[in-house]
């Protein structure tokens, strides 16, 4: 799905008294806040940012250390620098729904 297609099941099912664009915005707002959260967040040893929609599912930023890997081009040993990223688990109404 497309941020377009987002914003028009959107307007369709719920933003029936909004402009399109007036429902791009809040799309993008809400986008742009989770952003900002995770962006602004730190993971410490005892704190693990996330956020938790109900029903829809948890997001955590999670920091990966850096590693040894492989080169497959070349074969030779590299390291991986470490890095930040964001993983999602679906919420139990999520999985109910999909595996309808």
């Amino acid at each position: 799905m497309t941020k377009a297609e987002l914003i028009e099941e959107v307007h369709k099912g719920y933003g029936k008294d909004l402009t399109k664009k007036q429902v791009a915005e809040i799309v993008d707002g809400v986008f742009f806040t989770m952003s900002e959260y995770f962006v602004k967040a730190r993971v410490t040893k005892g704190h693990t940012p996330k956020l938790t929609y109900p029903g829809f599912g948890t997001f955590k930023k999670k920091k990966r250390m850096a590693r040894k890997g492989r080169n497959p081009k070349t074969g030779g040993i590299m390291t991986i620098p470490s890095s930040l990223s964001l993983t999602f688990a679906p919420g139990q109404e999520l999985k109910r729904r999909m595996n309808k």
